[in-house]
This record gives structure tokens, C-alpha cells and sequence, in this order.
């Protein structure tokens, strides 16, 4: 019967050609019927036993060994994926560490064009007042929570709210950084039980902007802000904040318009903007990356995709059962697929600069990463932490419209044979994140840093808070949780649609 399991499984995966591949309708099940919680914990496992990057412990463990179905939790699909996808990541250290696979309950497979998502469509972020990389948490120090990025077309957008105001009150509670208060932040943008709240904003001249907002459907946008800067010394900097690496249909356009302004505009030096940007699909980052690296890296390697020993060698029979036209992704007998650079479209711009922050992660570092060979110290990070460190990628795969899990089975290598390190990049300046700054305000820090350095000057490394011990009075650092989004990772399978 195990032999059989493969029969229930059911997928929708991401293609690589323009139009997706379409899955073999479900057979009828023969034998007894298995529960779907228990069908999609057996298809985790046997799917991950495949792809999994990983292959030195798991490839040896058996399906009686692991077994997959001491982790259903019946009537509850999302727990059971979520219970298998925790001990998976247990066969990785860094997995585990970090959490990079997960699943996460279905939400309508690939994603069409103009891609939409539901939440508040903005985020917040701690702002202190010493604006200091490493804050003192003293209560006299904290800022409040301040706008970090907003979708133009979410109902936080559409009524107002712009990076850099304060979120001062949810609910008539005013927030502090508090367990309490950031209790009500995780429950609206975490585990979105709180579907609506009265909000009160800041704004930066101080006047206030009481309104109703609401978690819901909105339309994602890549392309936050762009704009051509003006330095003291009379420089032209392009200044461009990307969100996320969606599907280049949704962004291209967009991206082609920003490019044509700055070449128009002879800028000399580029100021990428991607504190937010959580990653997304590989082909766009070929695209953006085509569009910065120098004319002298034309043909050269980009970077490489490498798996594990299973698809090199094409022994994946699940996928194969499944999905018989999945040699598609040229797996089979090829260690890696490589990228090479196109600069038919490049501005041949000297010098970049990439702002970052810890949100930093998965295909934005791997722009970085590919970009670092060509350019060497001409490419400049500036941030206030280091980026996430994700050097790995997916195939999402969905299981009977219930959950999707997303499986580490890729890692990429730049032309020097390097992969974002775990502990990810380090800026060449560290410097406090401005956050109660819009984007494109050059007194903002980050952006000031940039500014300054492309005129010549100096720039110092605000890298310790005034205050080196904790005081009595000091608060203790608070998570946040943020919710994992199709785009927080690196999508092989969008490439080419």
C-alpha cells in the first residue's frame, strides 16, 4: 500500500514554461482511504525525501522510520503540514535554525498576473531616538512604531498611510514597546485575528489621521518609489525602493520606465533600496540585475542553481508520477543550470549602492551576491543589521487546495563559486534605519549615508548605542512576528512566465 501513497497525491506546482503545467487529474484511490490529513502528511515526507536539498541524512531515513502520520492532527490540514515540515527542518541545521521551509495554508495556487495578497498591506517598525544600530532600549529612547513600507493599493494605501508615520494608537490603546503592545501588532500583521482596527497615525508635520482600516485583498506593487536624487555636489543618484522580486510580467513595464528615466537623466551612481524586499522569483532578479551590471560582464556567469543528488541524477519519481513533464526543469544529469548575464539593457553605471536590512533575504541577497563579482567594492551595502542570510530556494507545491510547503531544494552560487553566507551580508555601513523618514527623503539616514558617499564625504558607522550596559531601567529586546508571504522566497519555478 505505501508503494500506492504516491497515487494520493495531489500538487499544483510552478512551472518554467510561459504557460504552467497542468497536473494528471486525481486517480481513484484504490484500498482503503486515508484521511487528507494523513495523505498530506505521506506526501511531505515523500516529496521531501526527494528534493530536499539536504540529502546527507534524509535520503537514508524510511517511510516506517519517519513516520509521517504520528504528526496528523485530524480536521486541521495546516497543523498536520506544519508538525511534518518541523521535523524536516530537524535534518538541517540551518533549517532549523532559521525556519526556511514551512507551510502555510493553500491561498489559490500560482499566482496570476497583477498578484494580490490579503493582510494590511504595511508594516511597522521600532524607531528610538538615539538612532543608534544597536538601541539602548531604554524607555526614554523608544520612538514608537513607525510605517516601514505600505502598498499604495491596500486599505492602509488607499486611506492615506505613508512610510514614515507613526502608528501611535490600535483600538484607543496607545502602543509602546511593551509585550502588550506588540501583542496587538502580532495579532494584525502575524495571525490576522484582529481583522479591523480604529488606527491613529502621525504624521511627520505632527497632525494626526484617525481611520478605520481593514486586512483585506490588495494588489501587490514591487515598485514602491522611484526617483532621480540630487546631491550636495551637484550628482545625479537613480533611487529606486523594490518590495519584492514578483512575476516580471507584473513589474517589467514598471521597471523598464524607472531605467529609461535614469538613463535620461545621466545618472552616475544607482541607490537600490531594499530593506523590504523579502525575495521572490529569480528570473525578475536576472532581469533588474541585466539592468546595473557593468557592459563588461556580458556573457559571463550570473550564477548557478545546484541540487541535491536526487535530481541531478533525475531520481524523482514522485514529481515524475505526478507530473510527467517536470524534466521541463532540466534536472536530470546536470548538476547545475547556469545564468548568464545579458547587459543589452544596462545603464553601465559605475557605482551601486543597496540599503538593506535584516527583512533583506533570499533573492535581493542573491542580487548582491551576483553582482559582487563584477562590481567588487564598487557595489557598497548600507543598513542597519546584516540581511537574513538565505541562500536557498523552492519548489512550492500544493496539496489537495488545503496547504502549501515549501521544501529547501536549491542553493545558488555566484560566478566565484560563493553563496550568501547564513549570516548573510554585512554592510560597509552600519547605519540606523530611518524609518520615521518616507522614501526618498534624503535626510533619512540610510539614504543621507548613500548621498554623502556618492559626493565623496565620510560616512561614520553609528554601530554602538551611547549606552553599553543595560541599565535597570532598560526594556528587553521583543520579537515581532512577521507573516511568511509566497514572496519571502527565492521561485525557480516562476522562471520564464
Amino acid at each position: 500500500m505505501r508503494i500506492l501513497m504516491v497515487c494520493f497525491i495531489a500538487i499544483s506546482i510552478f512551472s518554467c514554461k510561459k504557460d504552467p503545467v497542468k497536473p494528471d487529474p486525481d486517480p481513484t484511490p484504490t484500498g482503503p482511504v486515508a484521511t487528507t490529513e494523513q495523505l498530506i502528511a505521506d506526501s511531505i515526507f515523500l516529496f521531501s525525501k526527494e528534493m530536499y536539498y539536504w540529502q546527507d541524512k534524509i535520503g537514508s531515513v524510511t517511510y516506517d522510520a519517519f513516520n509521517p502520520r504520528q504528526y496528523v492532527t485530524t480536521g486541521d490540514p495546516l497543523k498536520t503540514a506544519e508538525s511534518v515540515m518541523a521535523t524536516i527542518r530537524t535534518y538541517n541545521t540551518y533549517d532549523q535554525q532559521k525556519k526556511y521551509s514551512y507551510a502555510e495554508a493553500y491561498s489559490g495556487g500560482d499566482i496570476s498576473s497583477a498578484a494580490t495578497e490579503t493582510g494590511y498591506g504595511f508594516d511597522v517598525k521600532d524607531a528610538w531616538n538615539n538612532r543608534s544600530v544597536t538601541p539602548s532600549y531604554r524607555p526614554a529612547d523608544f520612538s514608537g512604531w513607525y510605517v516601514n513600507y505600505v502598498y499604495p493599493n491596500s486599505d492602509a494605501g488607499q486611506k492615506g498611510v505613508l512610510r514614515g508615520m507613526k502608528l501611535a494608537k490600535v483600538n484607543g490603546t496607545t502602543l509602546g514597546y511593551t509585550q502588550a503592545s506588540i501583542d496587538i501588532l502580532n495579532n494584525m500583521f502575524a495571525y490576522e485575528t484582529l481583522k479591523s482596527v480604529e488606527a491613529q497615525f502621525v504624521k511627520a508635520n505632527g497632525d494626526t489621521l484617525k481611520i478605520t482600516i481593514s486586512d483585506n485583498s490588495h494588489t501587490i506593487k514591487s515598485v514602491l518609489y522611484s526617483t532621480v536624487l540630487s546631491t550636495p555636489g551637484g550628482r545625479k543618484a537613480g533611487y529606486l525602493v523594490y518590495k519584492n522580486f514578483d512575476k516580471l510580467s507584473d513589474s517589467q513595464s514598471e521597471l523598464d520606465g524607472v531605467f529609461q528615466s535614469f538613463k535620461n537623466q545621466s545618472v552616475s551612481s544607482i541607490i537600490m533600496d531594499m530593506r523590504c524586499n523579502n525575495g521572490g522569483y529569480t528570473q525578475t532578479q536576472d532581469y533588474l540585475t541585466n539592468h546595473i551590471a557593468p557592459n563588461s560582464a556580458n556573457g559571463s556567469v550570473m550564477y548557478k542553481y545546484y541540487y541535491n543528488t536526487n535530481l541531478q541524477a533525475g531520481n524523482f519519481n514522485v514529481l515524475k508520477t505526478r507530473y510527467p513533464s517536470v524534466s521541463q526543469f532540466s534536472l536530470t544529469g546536470n548538476q547545475y543550470l547556469t545564468v548568464n548575464f545579458n547587459t543589452s539593457t544596462s545603464l553601465n553605471i559605475p557605482k551601486v549602492y543597496v540599503i538593506v536590512s535584516s527583512m533583506t533575504a533570499s533573492s535581493s541577497e542573491l542580487f548582491i551576491n551576483s553582482l559582487k563579482p563584477v562590481l567588487g567594492s564598487n557595489l557598497v551595502i548600507i543598513g542597519d543589521k546584516n540581511t537574513r542570510g538565505k541562500p536557498v530556494g523552492f519548489f512550492p507545491i500544493d496539496l489537495f487546495k488545503k496547504v502549501t510547503f515549501w521544501t529547501v531544494s536549491f542553493m545558488t552560487r555566484n560566478s566565484l563559486n560563493d553563496s550568501v553566507s547564513y549570516n548573510g551580508f554585512t554592510p560597509d555601513y552600519k547605519v540606523y534605519d530611518g524609518v520615521d523618514k518616507n522614501w526618498g527623503d534624503i535626510t533619512e539616514d540610510c539614504t543621507a549615508a548613500a548621498i554623502t558617499l556618492i559626493d565623496g564625504g565620510m560616512v561614520a558607522a553609528k554601530s554602538e548605542s551611547q549606552t553599553t550596559a543595560r541599565s535597570v531601567q532598560s526594556l528587553m529586546p521583543i520579537e515581532r512576528l512577521r507573516k511568511q508571504n509566497l514572496k519571502d522566497n527565492m521561485l525557480f519555478p516562476g522562471r520564464g512566465n
